[in-house]
C-alpha cells in the first residue's frame, strides 16, 4: 500500500518520470537528477523558490510587511525581539501593542508547524508566553487576535492556485486551525462560492513576495473579508491525508507537477 509521506510521493513520481534519486542524511536530503541536471529537496522545502522568497515566507513580520506593502489583505504581525541590547524596547513596543488590542497572539516569528502559540488576554499572560517562547527562539510574532470563521489552505506552484482545502475548528473550546491541534479538513468545491476569491487572493499574495512554490493560508474574517494568515514555503501534506485519504492521487499530482519544474 502506498504511503503518504513525502518520500513515498517523491519514490514514486521519480520512477514514473525516470528520475534518479539519492536520499541523504535518513531521506532529510534528496538529490533528484535527471539529464546530468541536480535539483534538491530540504525536508519540506524545494529547489523552485529562491533562498530570498523562502526566508521571507518563514518570516512572518517580513512577509506581513511586503504583503501589507503591497496592497495584500493580512493578518498582522509584528516584531517582538529578544535579541541583547533591545530587550526593554521591545517589551514596551509589546505591551503598547497589548494595550491596543487587549487581546493578542504570540508565536515564533519563524513558525514551527502550530507549536508554541499562546493566545493572551491580559500582560501577566502574555509575559509568560513570551518567557517560554525565548527560552527556544530569538524573535516572537504578536498578532491581534482575530474572530474568523473558516481558514483555508492553497496549494500554489508557478502562478497557479491549483487545490483549496478547508480547516474549521474541531473543539469549539479552541481558537486554533492547525490540524495538528485538532481542527478539521474539509473539501472545498470549484465552483464553491468563495473558491476563486480565494485562489486569486493566494496568487496575488505569492507574486508579492516573489515565491514560486508554497501552501497559502487565508482565514475568513468576522466581516466575511478574506485576509493572508501565512505563507508556508515548507509544502506538506501528511496530516491533510490523514483526515482524508483519498485526496492522495490530488496531492501526488501537485508534487509530480513541482517535480517537472525543478527541471
Amino acid at each position: 500500500m502506498p504511503g503518504n509521506t513525502q518520500s513515498d510521493f517523491v519514490r514514486e513520481i521519480c520512477a514514473e518520470e525516470s528520475i534518479s534519486l539519492n536520499f541523504l542524511s535518513q531521506g532529510y536530503v534528496i538529490k533528484l537528477t535527471k539529464d546530468d541536471e541536480n535539483a534538491h529537496i530540504f525536508g519540506s522545502y524545494w529547489d523552485i523558490n529562491s533562498a530570498a522568497a523562502d526566508r521571507i515566507a518563514c518570516d512572518k513580520t517580513a512577509c506581513f510587511l511586503l504583503l501589507s506593502r503591497g496592497g495584500i489583505p493580512a493578518v498582522s504581525h509584528e516584531l517582538f525581539s529578544a535579541l541583547r541590547g533591545e530587550t526593554a524596547a521591545s517589551w514596551a513596543r509589546a505591551e503598547e501593542f497589548f494595550d491596543t488590542h487587549k487581546k493578542v497572539v504570540i508565536k515564533p516569528n519563524n513558525g514551527t508547524k502550530g507549536m508554541d502559540i499562546f493566545l493572551c488576554d491580559n500582560l501577566p499572560a502574555l509575559e509568560a508566553a513570551a518567557s517560554e517562547i525565548f527560552t527556544k527562539y530569538h524573535d516572537a510574532a504578536l498578532s491581534p487576535f482575530v474572530e474568523i470563521g473558516n481558514e483555508y489552505r492553497v496549494f500554489f506552484l508557478c502562478g497557479q492556485a491549483l487545490f483549496v482545502y478547508g480547516k474549521t475548528r474541531g473543539d469549539s473550546r479552541s481558537w486554533q486551525h492547525n490540524l495538528s491541534k485538532g481542527a478539521l479538513a474539509f473539501e472545498v468545491a470549484d465552483d464553491a462560492d468563495n473558491c476563486d476569491a480565494i485562489k486569486n487572493l493566494a496568487i496575488r499574495a505569492a507574486d508579492c513576495i516573489g515565491i514560486n512554490f508554497a501552501t497559502i493560508d487565508i482565514a475568513v474574517l468576522s466581516d466575511g473579508s478574506l485576509a493572508v494568515m501565512e505563507i508556508n514555503s515548507g509544502v506538506q501534506a501528511r496530516q491533510l491525508l490523514e483526515q482524508l485519504p483519498h485526496l492522495r492521487p490530488t496531492i501526488k499530482g501537485i508534487y509530480a507537477e513541482a517535480i517537472r519544474a525543478m527541471f
